[in-house]
């Protein structure tokens, strides 16, 4: 069901937060750079260098033995994700996931879809609730957005805590160039598309196509399934990394087999070509090793 959200209002909460200091956020100007016939779209966001990474997997274990909660304010006694302010969680989304505005934002606004079982992990793959959730905020948001889940800290996630983020789409909008779209959406982009592995399904008719939940989930699914194959991992005891998009017009899913190529790493959205950086020595980076090239060690070459 769609969220009756009012868009102004997370906007104005988003503008209190920077007030009181709570998250940094300033208007970046993005780069454009062309490479195999995608568009690449460089954010420079220099605060997202104090960004905190995940931990290592023994340590998330030991933590929750002990029922050892290194913050001081979270979402839950299982997460990892810090809740420092009344204003940082907007509301409750099918009793299932808290919507809340990300601290470290590249966008205005950026926010998140938190399990509210704080124990469900960022490893574990989507299921009903979590794509019922996405869509809803897809659905319930003025203007565009789209939603993506970085499963595993191969594929690009910070947090262990179980989560997906909630982002303005390309377009006439604050923060994105006209020029740059999703390959999927432009019409000027490489035919055969991008260098690396990645299943689509689009949907016929936008939003009027997708009959429900188990819907997407019968979809998403069926991607996960062929990402699985394509790494070759043969059993569902194994995560499977990849990066998981959706809009109101498609899905996508891409097998990783990396968290960096040659030091530069990038999440769901960079592997659309909208990329996070924090200085001009990683913007020199991905332009000396070309991004096409990067994409493609990230992810699994096409053709491989």
């Amino acid at each position: 069901m769609p969220l009756n959200l009012s868009y102004d209002e997370i906007c104005a909460r988003f503008d209190r937060l920077i007030s009181n200091g709570i998250i940094n956020y300033q208007p970046n100007k993005p780069v454009l750079v062309v490479d195999g016939g995608m568009t690449f779209s460089f954010h420079l966001v220099e605060y997202l260098k104090s960004k905190p990474q995940a931990k290592d997997a023994s340590e998330i274990k030991s933590s929750l033995t002990q029922g050892v909660n290194t913050q001081r304010a979270s979402f839950g006694p299982g997460s990892d994700i810090a809740n420092e302010h009344p204003d940082i969680c907007i509301t409750t989304v099918n009793d299932t996931h808290y919507l809340v505005i990300n601290k470290f934002p590249v966008f205005r606004p950026m926010l998140l879809l938190l399990t509210v079982d704080s124990y469900q992990r960022q490893h574990e793959p989507l299921v009903l609730e979590d794509i019922e959730a996405a869509w809803s905020a897809i659905c319930g948001l003025k203007d565009e957005h789209y939603v993506f889940f970085n499963c595993t800290v191969l594929a690009g996630s910070s947090r262990e805590h179980k989560h997906l983020q909630v982002i303005p789409a390309p377009g006439k909008r604050e923060g994105y160039d006209e020029g740059f779209k999703f390959f999927p959406d432009d019409d000027t982009a490489l035919k055969t598309g991008p260098s690396f592995v990645h299943f689509l399904q689009r949907f016929e008719d936008s939003a009027g196509c997708v009959e429900n939940g188990e819907h997407l989930l019968d979809i998403y699914q069926c991607l996960l399934h062929q990402a699985r194959e394509a790494l070759g991992l043969l059993t569902e005891d194994v995560p499977c990394p990849h990066n998981f998009i959706l809009t109101r017009g498609w899905m996508m899913v891409i097998p990783r087999r990396a968290k960096e190529f040659h030091g530069i790493t990038a999440n769901s959205a960079g592997m659309m070509g909208s990329i996070y950086i924090w200085n001009h020595d990683q913007l020199n980076a991905w332009k000396d090793v070309g991004p096409m090239k990067v994409l493609a060690g990230l992810g699994l070459p096409r053709g491989d």
